[in-house]
């Protein structure tokens, strides 16, 4: 009897701790959706816009080889959180120099900057279009909108993932529709796909390819990504790591997923309805005018209304972000979210205020493209020390990078270094 009540309690003990790693294994759900929609921020509108009005589909592999290899970062970086229990911040402020830490935390703070501008930028460009409201006053309403969302959810995670999905699935849905009003020739499509190498071959094409990759990978999202698993995987016994990295990824893969096709989509509307004789799309008001030309006054306010939920859903992770920044940089540092959100946004206002003052608000989308300079200046100091750790066996442990896989994570580095200097150095000379 003794030992069927022993057996029995072992049992209900084994069931327990069942129970509690199948609820912590459902926490590591939901950080890819925080990450995904910094794939379709009003930068990545811009350039996919420019792409399939310009080259029709020939840039359409672009843009899933761009996703792919931003997936392949995204992963990594959930790798390093959950085999150490820390975020990229702290990992980067704790085991690289000093100074490469201070270099890799400016660098951060300067990307956060400079999303805040384009979601600012990009929502008042979208409340423009659906109101006729001036930009200024737009970026102070975005602005606004923002508090309201961090004052609903109150710092909880849960909370902000819900309302993220909310805002996700409004701009997937809106291009499934705006999908079937442009009713794409799918034979074209897929032909398109084929010519990729004509379309690079041009200057112009080859130029919007590098501004498709450096609006798809952004530094924040790593800080972000890393520490929203760091702290769902402290409470997590050591060989339950191996499983939350696999749900992770998974995780992962399907939100970054969602986001490719989202980039497509835009691309593809953009080659069906906005290329053509007499029409000339430079901005993401022509887009908008041009949609509404093609697809009708419905399929105009439904861009604009996805393109707000982008811009918005963007200025949320950047708080997130910049919580996490602070934090693994700035060791003591007690900002709460609504005073880093409003010192961010101040900054960002008044830069967008002053830009747009000074250029008459003729050119709000040069403002995208400069804050997609600046993230491209910043990624370098985000990927170099994630790849340094993830190689560090005194690290990682037996999760560290070996062989081809931290050969190919440090050629993709490299590349992507190379790459996004041709496009600065193109840019401003």
């Amino acid at each position: 009897m003794t030992g069927l009540i022993v057996a029995m309690s072992g049992g209900k003990s084994a069931l327990a701790q069942n129970a509690q790693l199948s609820a912590s294994m459902r926490r590591m759900v939901g950080s890819g959706l925080l990450v995904a929609v910094g794939y379709i921020d009003p930068g990545n509108w811009a350039t996919d816009i420019a792409g399939g009005s310009g080259f029709g589909y020939g840039l359409l592999s672009v843009v899933i080889a761009s996703a792919l290899l931003a997936l392949g970062f995204q992963v990594l970086v959930s790798r390093l959180a959950l085999a150490t229990g820390q975020d990229l911040a702290t990992l980067t402020a704790r085991h690289l120099s000093p100074r490469m830490a201070k270099a890799a935390w400016l660098a951060g703070e300067a990307a956060i900057l400079a999303t805040a501008l384009a979601e600012l930028v990009g929502g008042a460009i979208a409340l423009r279009l659906l109101f006729g409201l001036p930009l200024l006053g737009g970026v102070a309403v975005t602005g606004v909108g923002t508090f309201a969302v961090l004052a609903l959810t109150r710092g909880n995670a849960d909370r902000h993932e819900r309302v993220i999905a909310v805002l996700l699935a409004i701009v997937a849905a809106s291009f499934v529709f705006l999908l079937f009003k442009a009713n794409p020739a799918w034979i074209e499509v897929a032909q398109g796909v084929a010519r990729t190498g004509g379309a690079l071959r041009d200057p112009q094409g080859f130029l919007i390819a590098l501004g498709i990759l450096g609006a798809t990978l952004m530094p924040h999202n790593l800080y972000l990504h890393s520490g929203s698993l760091a702290e769902r995987a402290r409470s997590l016994p050591a060989d339950a790591r191996d499983i939350a990295m696999r749900v992770a990824r998974n995780d992962t893969a399907l939100s970054l997923g969602v986001a490719m096709l989202i980039n497509a989509a835009i691309m593809i509307v953009a080659a069906a309805s906005l290329s053509g004789p007499g029409l000339i799309v430079s901005s993401l008001d022509d887009a908008h005018a041009a949609i509404g030309h093609t697809l009708g006054a419905g399929a105009a306010i439904i861009f604009a209304v996805a393109l707000y939920a982008a811009g918005q859903s963007s200025t949320i992770t950047g708080v997130l972000a910049g919580r996490i920044l602070s934090r693994g940089f700035q060791a003591g540092s007690n900002w709460s979210d609504r005073r880093r959100a409003l010192a961010t946004r101040l900054i960002a206002g008044a830069a967008a205020a002053g830009l747009l003052g000074y250029s008459g608000g003729q050119d709000p989308d040069g403002l995208l493209v400069l804050s997609q300079v600046i993230l491209s200046l910043a990624l370098p100091f985000a990927l170099a020390p994630l790849v340094l750790l993830a190689c560090r066996k005194s690290i990682m442990g037996r999760h560290a990078l070996r062989g081809a896989w931290a050969w190919a994570a440090i050629a993709a580095t490299v590349g992507i270094i190379a790459l996004d200097g041709y496009l600065l150095a193109d840019t401003l000379l």
